[in-house]
């Protein structure tokens, strides 16, 4: 039975594609975002590396060439101009798979056990996105290739906002307080700017010093 179970979360593993957002064109960074390195890597690196064991595939979804030696397939928007929307919507096109993750390159401290617990509960819905003390979570999240054509008529009445058009779907918000298993206060800090890098950079030094202390 442990054998057959295990079989079978292997089988649902290679269900899924992973996305990663990185079209956006880093204005406040000042350079491309997803090769920033935290911890002696880039933060995409550290993405993919959440991501692999969960996924069959991934795919990159960006408008430029910077990222081509990662060696993974990229995709590049559709439709330019309209935020992340153009990204979601374009690789999920891409996509091989009906059920997908998509997490953004910009938040270095997304944890497999969030991502795990999302695709647990994704099998009647269409997206599941986290609610984080309050705050909807929009671009990362399990997507289902069936919400394409409900993308495409949001885009095509010029709504580009992700949290308006993913409410129309089939929509399982996961509620994370401190209380969950894979909580991190930091989740889904984003590294938008030269001042988010610096602030990065401080949480995971005090991480460490942390460990340190209590080895």
């Amino acid at each position: 039975m442990i054998f057959l179970h295990f079989i079978k979360q292997m089988e649902q593993t290679k269900q899924y594609t992973g996305i990663i957002l990185c079209g956006g064109k880093s204005r406040r960074m000042g350079k491309n975002k997803a090769l920033l390195e935290l911890r002696g890597k880039y933060i995409i690196s550290q993405v993919i590396d959440i991501l692999l064991p969960l996924c069959n595939e991934i795919i990159i979804s960006t408008n430029s060439k910077e990222l081509d030696f990662l060696g993974y397939r990229t995709v590049s928007d559709e439709k330019s101009n309209i935020g992340p929307i153009a990204g979601i919507y374009s690789a999920l096109k891409a996509s091989k798979t009906n059920k997908n993750i998509i997490v953004s390159c910009d938040t270095p401290f997304i944890n497999s056990g969030l991502l795990k617990k999302m695709q647990k509960i994704s099998q009647d819905f269409e997206i599941v996105l986290p609610v984080f003390h309050g705050y909807l979570q929009p671009i990362t999240g399990i997507f289902d290739k069936s919400i394409l054509p409900l993308i495409e008529k949001e885009l095509s009445q010029r709504n580009y906002i992700p949290p308006r058009i993913f409410e129309k779907c089939n929509l399982n918000k996961l509620k994370i307080d401190n209380a969950s298993s894979f909580y991190n206060k930091h989740l889904f800090f984003n590294v938008n700017s030269p001042e988010d890098y610096q602030k990065a950079q401080e949480i995971i030094n005090r991480f460490t010093e942390s460990r340190k202390e209590a080895e």
